[in-house]
This record gives structure tokens, sequence and C-alpha cells, in this order.
């Protein structure tokens, strides 16, 4: 399976959680809980469980289609200047790497094995420290290049943004292992 392939599906994913984050969720949120951090933190950011399930799944390899498709979204879709598209992408690609590096420290095998019972509680303990990592970063980022004054209540939005957004992807994934399980280890096995 080519690389191309792999930056297609992990870029079409992105695009997708993202749209129904910028057209679903950012409008509901908005209504419901309105905050002036809604264009910088989401309470369920889905395009998270994207970045983490496909690296659980696809290990390093996707790294470089999730950076792209970060900075596709935050340019096309989010008006971001270029510059910042790339700072905040490189954050949020990094941190995944982190989450899972942090963790590989102690365990042999963390990524998808065909046959084998997957962890969901790793994962979201993963993706909690990627989403810990990027919001820290972010935030940073935030107060540095746009004035914004450093606020704690920014990095919790991140935190629970991320964190809620991944355990609802996870649901969504074991829906597609459970019904679609052979066909998903079968272009695995060929990828990897």
């Amino acid at each position: 399976m080519s690389n191309l392939f792999i930056l297609t599906i992990v870029f079409l994913m992105f695009l997708f959680f993202f749209l129904i984050q910028l057209y679903v969720i950012y409008p509901i949120e908005s209504n419901l809980f309105p905050s002036s951090f809604i264009d910088q933190a989401s309470l369920l950011y889905l395009p998270h469980c994207t970045r983490i399930i496909m690296y659980f799944i696809l290990g390093k390899i996707i790294i470089i289609p999730i950076f792209l498709s970060q900075c596709f979204t935050f340019i096309i879709l989010n008006d971001a200047s270029i510059n910042e598209s790339l700072i905040l992408s490189l954050i949020s690609s990094l941190s995944i790497i982190f989450g899972f590096e942090l963790f590989n420290f102690y365990k042999k095998n963390i990524y998808y094995q065909i046959n084998k019972i997957i962890d969901w509680k790793k994962i979201i303990l993963i993706g909690f420290f990627a989403s810990i990592s990027n919001s820290f970063f972010s935030t940073i980022y935030f107060y540095y290049a746009g004035g914004i004054d450093f606020n704690i209540n920014l990095m919790i939005r991140y935190i629970i943004g991320d964190t809620l957004g991944l355990f609802l992807g996870m649901l969504v994934f074991i829906f597609v292992i459970k019904f679609f399980g052979r066909y998903l280890n079968n272009v695995i096995s060929k990828i990897r």
C-alpha cells in the first residue's frame, strides 16, 4: 500500500472530523457554553481522535500526513496565517509523538496488533498526555505570538476537548473494529 494512499486516508479522516467540528460542534458549543476561548479550544475536539487513533494503528508513518492535514485545515478552513498554522501543526504532531513515546518507555509495544485485545485505557492515557503537552505549548504559543494572557482555563479547555474528542472517536473506532475488523486487519498488514 502506497504512502500516497495513507496520506489520502489520514487527510480525509482529519478533514471529515474537522468539518464536523467546524460546522456542528462549534456552533452548538458556542450556543450552550459561550466563551472567549471557543476559537482556540473546544470542549469536544474531534480531530484529536484522528491523530491518536491513526498513530496507534499505523505508527510513525502518519506524522507527516497528520501535520499536512492540520496545516491545510488551519489555513483553508480556519483562515489562520501560514506561520501560525505551521507552528500549531508542529506542536500538535510532536505532542502525539511525545504521548506515545512517553508511554513506550514502560511498555514494549503499544501499537495496534492484529488479533490482540486493545487496551483502551492506555490509548486514552496516551491521548491525555499528548493533549497536556499540546495544550501547554499551544497556550505558550498564543501567549507569545498573540499577546493573549497566559490562562489556565484555555489549557484546561484544550485537555478536556482533546480527551472527550478522543473518547468519542474511540467509541466510533470500536464500532468499526467490530463490524469491519477483518478488512481493517488486512489493510494494516499490507501497510506494515
